[in-house]
Order: C-alpha cells, then sequence, then structure tokens
C-alpha cells in the first residue's frame, strides 16, 4: 500500500464555503492531495451532494421552517505544479428549492425591491455558486505530513443572497490554514486533523470571520478499500436571527441577514473510498448536524463522486 494510494482516499474537508445558512456542498471526500505530490500529476473530480433541512437554529432555539431541499454538482481540478507545491480549482454548481412559511420575499422590504428574484416560491432555481482556487504545499511527510493551504473564494457573478433557497452568501472568502496527517506504522489505520481561519467580507460592517476545525479516522480494510468516521466544525462571528423581531424584518439589516448570520455547526459523518481501474476512485459520504447556532440544521446530507488521476 504505497503513500501516495493512502493519501488520494483523504477528505478534503477545506475545499468548500458555507452556502447560504447551510453547508450546501461539504466536499467530504473530494480528495485533493496526494503525498507524494509529484510535479506534473494530478486529478479531476466530479461529485454530487444532496441536502435535506426542516429545522433552523435562530441562535435561540430550533424551529421547524419547512422543507429546504439541495442538489449540488461539484467539478474539480488538482495540479501539481511541483513535487511540494499544488493548485486546486474548481466551481460548484446548485440547485435549491424551499418550501414552508419562512419565506424571504423581497416585496416585504421597506422600500421593496421588485429587481430581488424571489427564490422561496417552492420551484427549484439554480444557480452557480463561488469560484474555488486554493494551493497547498507539503512542508513535512515525517513522521507527520503537515500540509498548509490557503483557500480563496470568489462569488461566480452577483447572485441572489435573500432568500431561503439562494445558493450561497455572494460573499469573498479568504481561507488560511494546515492539515495534518498520521499514519499508524504496521497499521491500518490513518488519523487526520485540519484547522483554518477564514477572512469573510464585511456587510454592514459586521465581520463574519470564522474557525474551521475537522477531524478524521480512518481504516484500510483492502489496498482499494478504506472507510472513515469525520466531525466537521464552524465557529465564527456574526448576528444571530433570533435577534430580528417580526418588527424589523423589512430593513436593510434584515436583507442582508444572511451575509452577517454566524452559521456554526458541528456535524458528523461516514465516507468511504474505492479505486478501480489503476487511476479511479469512487467514494461517498454521509452526514447529519449535531449542534448549529443560526444555521440550517442539516437532517441529512450524502455524496457520491468519482476522481480520474492522471
Amino acid at each position: 500500500m504505497t503513500g501516495q494510494r493512502i493519501a488520494i482516499g483523504i477528505m478534503s474537508l477545506h475545499v468548500l464555503g458555507i452556502s447560504l445558512s447551510s453547508q450546501a456542498f461539504a466536499a467530504d471526500n473530494i480528495p485533493s492531495e496526494d503525498a507524494d505530490h509529484e510535479a506534473g500529476k494530478g486529478s479531476i473530480s466530479v461529485a454530487y451532494q444532496n441536502i435535506s433541512v426542516n429545522k433552523f437554529n435562530n441562535g435561540v432555539s430550533d424551529v421547524d421552517i419547512g422543507e429546504v431541499q439541495t442538489h449540488s454538482l461539484y467539478v474539480e481540478l488538482s495540479y501539481a505544479l511541483t513535487d511540494r507545491w499544488q493548485i486546486t480549482a474548481g466551481l460548484p454548481f446548485i440547485k435549491k428549492r424551499y418550501n414552508g412559511p419562512g419565506q424571504h420575499d423581497p416585496l416585504t422590504l421597506v422600500p421593496p425591491r421588485p429587481e430581488v428574484p424571489f427564490l422561496d416560491d417552492g420551484s427549484y432555481h439554480s444557480d452557480f455558486q463561488d469560484f474555488f482556487v486554493g494551493i497547498n504545499y507539503l512542508w513535512r511527510s515525517d513522521p507527520i505530513i503537515v500540509e498548509p493551504f490557503v483557500n480563496l473564494f470568489i462569488p461566480s457573478h452577483d447572485y441572489p443572497h435573500f432568500a431561503q433557497a439562494a445558493v450561497g452568501q455572494n460573499l469573498w472568502k479568504l481561507e488560511v490554514g494546515v492539515d495534518l496527517t498520521k499514519y499508524m506504522p504496521f497499521s491500518y489505520w490513518y488519523y487526520r486533523v485540519g484547522t483554518s481561519y477564514t477572512f469573510a467580507e464585511k456587510t454592514l460592517g459586521v465581520s463574519v470571520n470564522h474557525v474551521r476545525l475537522n477531524g478524521e479516522m480512518g481504516y484500510f480494510f483492502t489496498q482499494d478499500f478504506s472507510a472513515n468516521l469525520f466531525v466537521q466544525s464552524k465557529f465564527g462571528k456574526g448576528d444571530p436571527v433570533g435577534t430580528f423581531p417580526p418588527s424589523r424584518r423589512t430593513d436593510e439589516r434584515w436583507y442582508q441577514h444572511d451575509r452577517t448570520s454566524k452559521h456554526n455547526f458541528a456535524n458528523v459523518g461516514i465516507g468511504a473510498d474505492w479505486f478501480f481501474a489503476d487511476k479511479y476512485q469512487l467514494y461517498g459520504s454521509a452526514f447529519t448536524t449535531v449542534w448549529g447556532d443560526t444555521v440550517h440544521l442539516v437532517d441529512l446530507a450524502w455524496s457520491i463522486g468519482i476522481s480520474r488521476y492522471f
């Protein structure tokens, strides 16, 4: 079992940003790192994710909001510039629908905003979210693999953000972090932890900068098949939606609340990876939210994808 084959099965939990008030396409198992970082090598990945939500934490309590259903398609390309430097880029396409009483109607704002699309009409709406460009560096590989990284998220266009069914927050974000991976000697187990700090564009002077903490424990049942347990978490600044009484849900602060809210969470899940035909990998995962603060609470999210290495 080579180090390269092990490494490309590890989750890349830092790849994608947060969409609106849920973890739209959390990209649990998209492989984006190769322990060998062999110059000229890379991969292209295509993954699908389905997220179901029916509750929202408003910073005070969990409330039933109806149903938010999200379908995401993500394409990612990774390329090793040298034996230590690797660049990754991608763009998610998201299809989303909301059914419930918590509709965000731009015409109820003061003044009304007829130029803003009404997305919470019970129908699916599709759009591209944020361009992602990241670079990571293989600082050391023994006894622990240490990989610092920097990720930049740029809105693909000026998409709507005021809706339960909006595809994202429409904010620029810069994430700086590090991943640590340890393969246990004379064992099929591996462990991984990662942390990062994200600088986000301010809205109305409100900072939503945040910290991410992720962990993973995996086991290789064979040279080609592995499974893992993982935790994803986010803790940051921002407003709790519970501070907005109904009498204030018409002003500019309410219009921007999806961009100024905390959106903090802790997710737990399982994943699996299968290598086949030498250069291909099939992977899948599922997770649920176990704690949230001013965020959509994911009932179930599952994903499946495939990668081709070159």
